[in-house]
C-alpha cells in the first residue's frame, strides 16, 4: 500500500517516463532526417505495396514504443511493490522479535497451542516444563504435559474455547514435566483467532511453594484449633484477634463474646502493662517461654498459668502483632507443692532416721561390749573350770556377738549412704580402687588372691562410695573363691555415654535365679559360719551406684566365676 506522501513521487515519475519517450522519438526523427530516411520512405510509399510496409513499419515502431513505456511502467511498480512488501516484513519482524522478547521476559510460562498441540512457548515454559530447546516441546500434545487425573478436565476446557470462543476460569492443576517430575500449576486460558484459525493461549504459573504454604498454613490452623491449650491472637494496642476452642474452654469466653476485647480482661488487675512489657522484650530478642502467671477466668476464678508468647510479622517483617499460647498449670502448682512439702518431710524423715539409726547403732553396740567384756572375764578366770561344751557354748555367744558387732556396722554404713548427700566430684576410679586395696591388704594376703585391673576412668562421683563399692566387691570375690586362689580382673569399657566396669572372678559362682534375692539387704546365701558376712555389701553396692546414676548386674556359671558388672555416667569435661 502506498502512503499518500509517496504519490507526488510516482506522478514526477511519469513525467519522467513522458519526457524520456519524447526525447527518444525526436532523437529518432533527427538521425532519420540525417540519413534521408523519410525520402527512402517516400519514394517506397509511392508504390502501393512499399504504403503498406511503411505503414505497418509505423505500426510496430509505435507498438514498440508503447509497449516499452507501459513495461518500464509496470517494472517500477513491481519494484515500488516488492520494496513495500520488504518493509512491511522487517516491520512485522521487527514486531514480532519485540513481540517475543517481551513474552520470553514474562516470569509466567506462557504456551500457545492448537488442536491440541503445542506451537509456541517461551523461556518461563521451557523451565517449567525441564526443557532446554523449544524442539523439544513444539508439537507435543497438552495431555502430555498434564497429570492423567487432569485429561478429561482439560479437555472440556479446551473444546468449550474452541467452541464459544470466550474465556475460561483460572485453574489450578498438576502438570507433568518431560522428565516425568510433576509441579503444581495455575493456569489461566484464553481463545483467539490467528488467519481465522482458533488458538489458544495458556498462561502457567508454578504454585509450589503457594501450596506448600496452604498445605502448611492449614496443618498449623488445625493444629490451632484442636490444641487443648489456650492460643490466641493480639495486635500492637493488646486487643484480641483470634481465640481457639483451647481459650474456650481455659477462660470461659466463647469467641464472639471476646474478639475485639483487650487482653487484660485476663488478668486479675485488669493491667495491660504485662503486655507491653512482652512485646518490649520481644522486639528485643528476648524469649517469653512458659511464663508463669495468674490468669482470671470468665466465671471470676483465678488460675495458674503458662504462657508462651511470641511476634507475628508480615512478610516485610514489621510486627503486626503477638500469638499467646496458654496452659492451666493451676493442677501442677498444686502437685509441685504437695511435692515441695513431702520432699521437706521426707528430708526431715531421713534426717532424724539418720540419727536414731547412728543413736541405736550405738546404744546397741554398748550392751554388746558389756556382753563381750563379760564373757572374756569368764573365759579368762573360769577357763580351767569349764568343760568342753561350756566352752563350746562361750564361743558361740562371742561369735554372736562378734556377728551382731557386724550387722550393727553394716547397717549404718548402709543407712549413710541413703540419708546423707554425698558430695560428687570428678573421682579418680584408680584412686578409689587403690583404697580398696588397701584396706583389703591382710584378707589378699592371706588368702594370696591375685588381682589384675586395667586403667580406670575418672567419673563425677563420691570416692569414699566408690571405693566401698570396689572393696566390697573384690572382698566377695575373696571370700567365695573354689579350691585354687581367686584370680580377679578389674577393667572398664565405654559404650556411648556411661562407662561399663567389670569386676571378675574364678569363684564358686552364683545360680542365675539369685540375681534379684542377692541385692537385698541381709539375704545371704550361704550358712554364715562357713562364709561369714552381714548379707549387706552387695545391696551397699546397688544403693551405691544407683545414687550415682548407674545400674548393676552379675553373670555367673557354678564352679566357674562370676562377674559383676555395674555401670556409671562419663564424665562431661567443661568446655
Amino acid at each position: 500500500m502506498v502512503s499518500n506522501q509517496e504519490k507526488p513521487i510516482k506522478s514526477s515519475s511519469d513525467l519522467k517516463d513522458i519526457i524520456l519517450v519524447f526525447s527518444i522519438i525526436i532523437i529518432v526523427l533527427v538521425i532519420a532526417a540525417f540519413f534521408d530516411l523519410f525520402e527512402y520512405l517516400s519514394a517506397v510509399a509511392s508504390n502501393p505495396e512499399g504504403f503498406k510496409i511503411v505503414e505497418l513499419l509505423f505500426v510496430f515502431t509505435l507498438f514498440g514504443f508503447a509497449y516499452g513505456f507501459f513495461t518500464r511502467r509496470r517494472w517500477k511498480e513491481s519494484n515500488l511493490q516488492i520494496k513495500e512488501l520488504e518493509l512491511e516484513y522487517e516491520e512485522i519482524k521487527d514486531n514480532a522479535n519485540r513481540l517475543k522478547s517481551t513474552v520470553d521476559l514474562s516470569p509466567d510460562a506462557i504456551v500457545v497451542h492448537r488442536d491440541s498441540h503445542v506451537m509456541f512457548v517461551n523461556k518461563a515454559a521451557l523451565t517449567l516444563f525441564g526443557v532446554h530447546a523449544e524442539e523439544e516441546i513444539i508439537g507435543k500434545e497438552i495431555k502430555q504435559l498434564l497429570h492423567y487425573s487432569f485429561y478429561d478436565i482439560v479437555a472440556t476446557r479446551i473444546e468449550r474455547m474452541t467452541k464459544y470462543m470466550k474465556q475460561v476460569p483460572p485453574l489450578d492443576i498438576i502438570a507433568r514435566r518431560l522428565d516425568n517430575s510433576y509441579i503444581d500449576v495455575s493456569i489461566a486460558s484464553t481463545p483467539v483467532y490467528y488467519h481465522a484459525i482458533p488458538h489458544i493461549i495458556t498462561i502457567l504459573r508454578d504454585i509450589t511453594d503457594r501450596k506448600k504454604t496452604e498445605e502448611i498454613r492449614s496443618r498449623l490452623a488445625s493444629i490451632v484449633l484442636n490444641s487443648n491449650d489456650a492460643i490466641y491472637g493480639i495486635n500492637l494496642d493488646g486487643t484480641i484477634q483470634s481465640w481457639n476452642p483451647g481459650a474456650e474452654r481455659l477462660y470461659g469466653y466463647k469467641e464472639k463474646e471476646i474478639i475485639g476485647l483487650s487482653a487484660s480482661i485476663l488478668s486479675p488487675d485488669r493491667n495491660l502493662k504485662v503486655v507491653d512489657y512482652f512485646f518490649e522484650k520481644l522486639e528485643k530478642g528476648e524469649k517469653i517461654e512458659s511464663y508463669e502467671t495468674k490468669q482470671i477466668k470468665k466465671d471470676k476464678n483465678i488460675i495458674d498459668a503458662s504462657i508462651t508468647v511470641s511476634l507475628l510479622k508480615e512478610s516485610s517483617g514489621i510486627t503486626i502483632g503477638a500469638s499467646a499460647i496458654a496452659r492451666d498449670i493451676t493442677f501442677k502448682k498444686r502437685v509441685e507443692e504437695e511435692l515441695r512439702r513431702y520432699a521437706e518431710e521426707l528430708a526431715l524423715s531421713n534426717e532424724e532416721l539418720y540419727v536414731f539409726s547412728y543413736a541405736a547403732s550405738h546404744d546397741l553396740q554398748e550392751p554388746l561390749r558389756t556382753i563381750q567384756a563379760f564373757i572374756n572375764l569368764l573365759k579368762e578366770k573360769h577357763k580351767k573350770k569349764l568343760n568342753k561344751e561350756v566352752d563350746g557354748l562361750i564361743d558361740s555367744a562371742e561369735d554372736g556377738v562378734i556377728r551382731m558387732h557386724r550387722l550393727i556396722t553394716d547397717f549404718l554404713m548402709y543407712s549413710r549412704v541413703g540419708s546423707q548427700a554425698a558430695v560428687m566430684e570428678p573421682t579418680d576410679c584408680n584412686l578409689a580402687l587403690k583404697d580398696a586395696l588397701s584396706n583389703l591388704e591382710v584378707t589378699i594376703k592371706e588368702s594370696k588372691a591375685v588381682i589384675k585391673h586395667l586403667t580406670l576412668p575418672k567419673v563425677r562421683g563420691n570416692m569414699v562410695q566408690l571405693t566401698q563399692v570396689f572393696q566390697n566387691l573384690i572382698s566377695n570375690a575373696i571370700k567365695y573363691q573354689g579350691e585354687k586362689p581367686a584370680q580377679i580382673e578389674i577393667s572398664a569399657e565405654r559404650r556411648d555415654c556411661e562407662w561399663l566396669f567389670a569386676v571378675k572372678d574364678n569363684g564358686i559362682g552364683i545360680e542365675q535365679w539369685f540375681s534379684e534375692r542377692i541385692f537385698i539387704v541381709f539375704q545371704k546365701l550361704h550358712d554364715h559360719k562357713k562364709y561369714p558376712g552381714s548379707g549387706i555389701g552387695l545391696a551397699l553396692c546397688k544403693r551405691v551406684i544407683e545414687k550415682h546414676g548407674g545400674k548393676i548386674w552379675f553373670e555367673s556359671e557354678i564352679e566357674k566365676g562370676t562377674t559383676f558388672f555395674f555401670t556409671l555416667p562419663v564424665l562431661e569435661e567443661k568446655k
